[in-house]
């Protein structure tokens, strides 16, 4: 079997509060949205580094779930740093700063109850 390269270009993330998510991401990962009007209601598109990323309402995409639609794995230049700014926007924390031998971490809930794994490596 051949091996088919790939690589993932965009991601669309059912929302359902809005307004709060939007300045999560915003302030967190420093992300621009724009507003765009699509099947009769407001959509929010953005650039997460190479990730286009579209905030669709959760009513709109038909997701009913509650929690954890996705986890991202995020490594983080400062750990300290980037907990302040979560919490500052509506992020909680999922227990304490776990240590291994490489790295630093902790969970994070953004707005909607998604898990979010920050990682700051050693040197």
């Amino acid at each position: 079997m051949e091996n088919v390269g790939y690589r993932i270009e965009g991601m669309t993330m059912a929302i359902t509060n809005m307004e709060q998510m939007l300045e999560f991401y915003a302030n967190t990962f420093n992300i621009q949205f724009t507003e765009k009007e699509m099947y009769g209601s407001k959509l929010y598109s953005g650039i997460w580094g190479d990730l286009s990323l579209l905030f669709c309402p959760a009513q709109v995409a038909g997701n009913t779930a509650d929690q954890n639609r996705h986890q991202f794995d995020v490594v983080v230049s400062d750990l300290n740093q980037t907990i302040a700014i979560t919490t500052k926007y509506g992020g909680k924390t999922m227990g304490e700063i776990v240590e291994d031998e490489s790295s630093w971490s902790i969970g994070i809930y953004d707005p909607d109850q998604n898990s979010i794994l920050f990682k700051q490596l050693k040197d």
